[in-house]
Formats: C-alpha cells, sequence, structure tokens
C-alpha cells in the first residue's frame, strides 16, 4: 500500500509538471510565458524557402526562422526552433509546444482552433517555371493545344489550372518533385506551383525561368498562436508583422535566403505584392 502511494505521488507530481507551462499560457498568456522564460519558441517543418534543416550542420534556417529570429529580437529573448509537422502544427501550438509558426494559411479550419494576426505576414502567387525562349506573360498565353501544364495532383493549384486551362494539355503528377523532373526531361513545358517553391526548385535545377503570369492573385500567409484569454502577444504579433511588412523585411528575408543558396534574386518577385 506504502508503494501504491508512492507511485501515485510520483504520478501526480509528474502530470502537474507536464502541465505547468500549458496552466502559465493559459493564466498568464504567451506573451508573458515569452518574457518570464526568455525564449520564444517557433514550430519548424520542413519545407523550403520557408524551414530548412541542414543535414550536417542540423541547423535550421529559411525565411520563417529569419522572421522568427528578427521577433525575438525585438522581445529581447532566444528564438528556439521546435520541429513539428504541417499536420501537427495546430495540435503543436494548442499544447503549448512552441509559440507560434510562421507561414501558416489563415485557413477557415485553421482559425477556429488558433488565432491569428489581422495582417498578412507576407504573400505569395501563383507562379509557372517556363522554357528560358518562353514569351508568355499572362495565363492566357500559356493556355494554347501546344503546351503542356505540368501540376501535382489533388493540390488546389490543380483545381485552379483545370478551371483556367481550356486548351493546354494539363500532366498531373504525384509530387511537385516529379512535375519537376518531367520539365527538366521536356515531358512539360511549364510547372505551375506557388512562386517561392518555385524558386527553390529552380535553384536545384538551373534551367528555365520563373514568372508570375497575369492576372496575378496574391494569397496571404500568416502567423498562427495559440487561442487565449490574454491578447498581448496577439496584438503585438499583430503590430510586428504589420511594421516589417512595410519596411519590407520578407522580401530582404527571401532574397538572402536565395543568395545563400547561390541563387541570383534578381529578377525575381518577392513576397511584397506591391512590388509584383
Amino acid at each position: 500500500e506504502r508503494e501504491m502511494k508512492r507511485r501515485l505521488l510520483i504520478l501526480a507530481a509528474t502530470v502537474a509538471l507536464t502541465l505547468a507551462p500549458m496552466a502559465r499560457a493559459q493564466d498568464s498568456g504567451t506573451m508573458a510565458q515569452v518574457k518570464e522564460s526568455g525564449e520564444l519558441r517557433i514550430g519548424v517543418a520542413s519545407a523550403e524557402p520557408w524551414f530548412y534543416k541542414d543535414p550536417m550542420s542540423e541547423q535550421w534556417t529559411g525565411v520563417g526562422v529569419a522572421m522568427g529570429r528578427r521577433m525575438a529580437d525585438k522581445l529581447g529573448v532566444t528564438m528556439i526552433p521546435v520541429e513539428t509537422s504541417w499536420a501537427n502544427a495546430v495540435a503543436g501550438l494548442q499544447a503549448n509546444q512552441f509559440d507560434i509558426m510562421f507561414v501558416l494559411d489563415p485557413t477557415e479550419e485553421r482559425k477556429k482552433a488558433l488565432a491569428f494576426p489581422e495582417n498578412p505576414l507576407f504573400y505569395y502567387a501563383m507562379g509557372a517555371l517556363v522554357r528560358e525562349d518562353s514569351a508568355a506573360k499572362t495565363w492566357v498565353e500559356l493556355d494554347t493545344p501546344e503546351t503542356r501544364i505540368g501540376v501535382t495532383l489533388g493540390t488546389s493549384l490543380d483545381r485552379n489550372v483545370t478551371e483556367m486551362m481550356t486548351k493546354a494539355r494539363i500532366n498531373r503528377f504525384s509530387s511537385n518533385d516529379e512535375a519537376i523532373a518531367a520539365f527538366a526531361a521536356g515531358r512539360v513545358d511549364a510547372v505551375v506551383q506557388f512562386h517561392p517553391a518555385l524558386v527553390v526548385q529552380y535553384s536545384r535545377l538551373k534551367m528555365g525561368k520563373v514568372l508570375l503570369p497575369e492576372p496575378v492573385n496574391p494569397v496571404a500567409t500568416s502567423a498562427g498562436m495559440r487561442q487565449e484569454d490574454s491578447s498581448d502577444f496577439l496584438d503585438w504579433v499583430n503590430a510586428t508583422v504589420a511594421d516589417l511588412y512595410a519596411a519590407g523585411v520578407p522580401d530582404e528575408l527571401f532574397r538572402a535566403y536565395l543568395a545563400s543558396k547561390d541563387i541570383d534574386p534578381e529578377g525575381i518577385p518577392g513576397l511584397v505584392k506591391e512590388d509584383w
């Protein structure tokens, strides 16, 4: 009986230690927790150019990581990357495993579970990787019977291209990489993806050119946080992302990341839609 009581006490203490961070966050809010701990924990999930983990050094870089570092510096705290996945990002935030995750699109489903700032983090758009000698500037000019378009099966881009392209031959692939491989082999004339992902694909391929065919429809991305009673952290993030966007910081971070991959950012569309 004494041994049973001892085990129950140990279990109760373990549960209390586990729940303590969550309780602090719920009681005082994320901003108070960040200042108390001296750390801003950001969720990171492998996806260039937003988050990239170097296989040798295991260090994280990317636009999202750089944005997190900027925000941590403003708060006077240390940025800590916490590895997660896109599928687990919402649950990770709710469980107080990290404080914020950048480049998380504010879908209606996510808005039910997380808090998002009103101001956008930055923008990206549906882009196309085309041949160097392509003269096309618009989606209409790409929509010809002679043009073979590659898209990733089942994505929102697949749906968009299917609706927009009535003449071009659409080729669907199971992954982004397969679509790019088809482009490299000359089996398709253009690949449609969100433009920052295309830029990274281009960096590996070193062929063709990335463009934003007109009409350009910007897609706003954001930063997800826990829903909580205190709005201190949400309000601060909302004001900060607005200031950073107005100062052109998303473009600055994107261009710096491209340069780190030996890509000349000149002529590549950035993340500030007003400059497209």
